[in-house]
């Protein structure tokens, strides 16, 4: 892992503001580990993955680009998981976990643990009504994201980012393009919410 220091960014946010950040979870968030772990603990240790909800919601898995089955297997360092709720038509189907058209699929992922054995950071990636479903809970907890990932966002939703929103990076108080320079430079941001109720 890097020794390189992390900014801090934290978020002041209206709660009408916060389901504009699911699309942001969809970039990956990079979650710190300190070497391979199973998948579905690594799940259940996340604010508002119960076993119940992904068991019901988390219907299509993909480790590292290919469709998986089953969450009961491990991943390294470097991996990545991508998941998401049932998807329409065909594509949603045959990549169906444990679906009946899982024979369709060009490839599916293997049963080796994929990733490095090293401490390092596992890239988790939600999608459609997951990350809607998760973005409250996760950004009030706080999330890593790349710097790379955070500028992009940004750039797509400006409106995020301007009041009422308030921010501040490392305890100071930052303007947009403030942020937007910061996140261009560093390799990752810790970003946390506070959210409070609209005016």
């Amino acid at each position: 892992m890097t020794n390189e220091t992390i900014p801090q960014l934290t978020l002041d946010l209206p709660d009408s503001a916060v389901p504009g950040f699911a699309a942001l979870l969809q970039h990956g968030i990079l979650c710190p580990v300190a070497g391979p772990v199973q998948i579905r603990p690594f799940l259940l240790a996340l604010p508002g993955f119960t076993a119940d909800y992904i068991e019901g919601t988390v219907q299509t898995i993909f480790i590292n680009g290919s469709a998986a089955d089953t969450l009961d297997r491990p991943l390294g360092c470097g991996g990545t998981l991508a998941l998401s709720a049932a998807m329409p038509g065909l594509a949603g189907a045959i990549f169906r976990r444990e679906g009946p058209h899982g024979s369709l699929r060009s490839r599916t992922a293997s049963d080796e643990c994929i990733g490095d054995d090293g401490p390092g950071h596992i890239t988790l990636k939600l999608f459609n009504s997951i990350a809607a479903d998760r973005v409250f809970d996760l950004l009030e907890r706080g999330i890593r994201v790349s710097g790379q990932a955070l500028a992009e966002f940004a750039g797509r939703r400006p409106d995020l980012f301007q009041p009422p929103t308030g921010l501040t990076l490392d305890g100071r108080p930052v303007d947009a393009a403030g942020l937007m320079a910061a996140a261009q430079q560093a390799t990752m941001i810790d970003l946390q919410a506070r959210v409070r109720a609209a005016a």
